[in-house]
């Protein structure tokens, strides 16, 4: 079977890899000169700066680390200790660990009432069951009642445990009001949280779409060929790209939903399209603040969450030789500095970076004007799975034409491990309804 797949960030990659190793002839066409899409690394002035992802979560990012694994590259991974500052509101530091959910129980914030509410909430979530996923959106459908994660928060874990762990938690890792989001990957985390595990492969996490690629057999990789148009011929496809046509039998649209939308416009059901061009997203901005000489040598917190801070304009500030060494040059530093989207309406670009050297001081002391900030500024950077979101992009899949299937992170939350499973998901349901669209009609 001939495919194509459109979009070369990590869905598009893993349904690529998928649909080669089942020894389907693939083309992958990707409109920029790189594959990663929001993973992508920039290297500028000896550093190796991360766009978007900053790690695998371990045990809850199962399918990627399955591939990781089977393409051999499992050993190389660097593990990460996110040794972790929660900032309060009167400048009070509480330690504790990022990838362990229970040490923000021992802050001293938190009273023995607070923390007996918490942990009795944490155990009503462990027995009452939660998505078996915390990235497949089918999955977390089941699980979504219609209720918000702060409304859920607050209920459950109290405003103490809404203010010092929902809020740093989920801020960081979503940057948007926890009124924004549905409850069921937060509450899939809490039941999961002994599966976690951070880590980053040596060169960043763009590098698992170039390791996919390069363990994709018989590949036929086009990049800077942006897909014009996907027209239907006989029981296939014509896909032009670049001043080219591809003819093919199974398409995996791997690209943002509004761009999804405008190619199968006219293909997909008028319903699916609604559903493409309405999905949310967040506007969403980080930005590096970049020494040549490392400012914070011997600190060995990796990590600054403000808690309690209504009006926070960062949710997290990470050192970034800790997150992955490769980031910055021997005796360098970086400071990435995670923004809240809200206040972004009001921001220039020059008042974000600004923002992000004071963010960096403020998180981890004095430090002289840095060498330069880079700022990754997306208008749609991150999807918003706020409650029916699941549910209603899941009811895509059905509403796609014979051999065509959609792929991307907003299925379910924004994430590698959501990408890769949707990609790996995409590649099955294209080559399972092509291949029906092409049987006999029986006489």
């Amino acid at each position: 079977m001939r495919a194509a797949v459109v979009g070369g960030g990590p869905a598009g990659c893993a349904a690529a890899y998928t649909l080669c190793k089942q020894g389907h002839d693939v083309v992958l066409l990707e409109a920029q000169d790189h594959v990663g899409g929001r993973t992508s690394q920039v290297r500028k002035e000896g550093f190796n700066l991360g766009s978007g992802a900053l790690f695998l979560m371990g045990g809850i990012y199962p399918r990627t680390n399955a591939l990781i694994e089977e393409l051999g590259h499992a050993g190389e991974m660097v593990g990460w200790d996110a040794h972790t500052h929660v900032l309060d509101a009167d400048g009070s530091r509480y330690r504790v660990e990022f990838d362990q959910v229970l040490s923000f129980l021992k802050m001293p914030v938190l009273s023995l009432l607070d923390k007996a509410r918490i942990a009795a909430g944490v155990a009503k979530q462990l027995v009452s069951g939660g998505s078996s996923s915390c990235f497949d959106g089918a999955e977390l459908a089941r699980h979504d009642r219609g209720e918000t994660l702060e409304t859920w928060s607050r209920r459950v874990l109290g405003d103490k445990g809404h203010d010092y762990i929902t809020v740093p938690y989920m801020g960081f890792l979503y940057a948007v009001p926890m009124s924004w989001l549905s409850t069921s990957l937060f509450q899939a985390i809490v039941q999961q949280f002994y599966k976690l595990r951070l880590a980053v492969p040596p060169e960043g996490i763009g590098q698992i779409s170039d390791w996919l690629v390069a363990g994709s057999p018989g590949l036929d990789l086009r990049l800077s060929s942006p897909v014009e148009a996907v027209e239907r011929s006989g029981t296939g496809y014509l896909v032009r790209a670049a001043g080219t046509t591809h003819e093919v039998d199974a398409v995996v649209v791997a690209s943002e939903p509004g761009v999804s939308a405008d190619l199968l416009q006219g293909l997909a059901t008028e319903e699916a399209v609604v559903k493409l061009r309405g999905c949310r997203y967040s506007e969403y901005a980080h930005a590096q603040v970049c020494w040549t000489t490392d400012p914070y040598p011997g600190q060995d917190v990796s990590v600054v969450l403000p808690a309690r801070q209504p009006d926070a304009v960062w949710g997290a500030a990470v050192l970034q030789s800790h997150r992955h060494p490769g980031a910055v040059p021997p005796g360098g530093q970086a400071v990435g500095v995670y923004f809240y989207t809200p206040p972004l309406a009001t921001m220039t670009d020059e008042e974000i970076s600004q923002a992000a050297v004071d963010a960096a001081r403020a998180a981890y002391g004095p430090a002289p004007d840095p060498d330069f900030v880079e700022l990754f500024h997306f208008e749609r950077g991150l999807s918003i799975a706020g409650p029916g979101h699941y549910a209603t992009m899941s009811t895509l899949h059905a509403e796609m034409p014979p051999g065509v299937a959609l792929a991307g992170d907003y299925f379910a939350h924004a994430g590698v491990e959501a990408a890769v499973l949707s990609g790996e998901q995409a590649a099955a349901r294209a080559v399972a309804s092509a291949a029906s669209a092409s049987e006999p009609v029986p006489a």
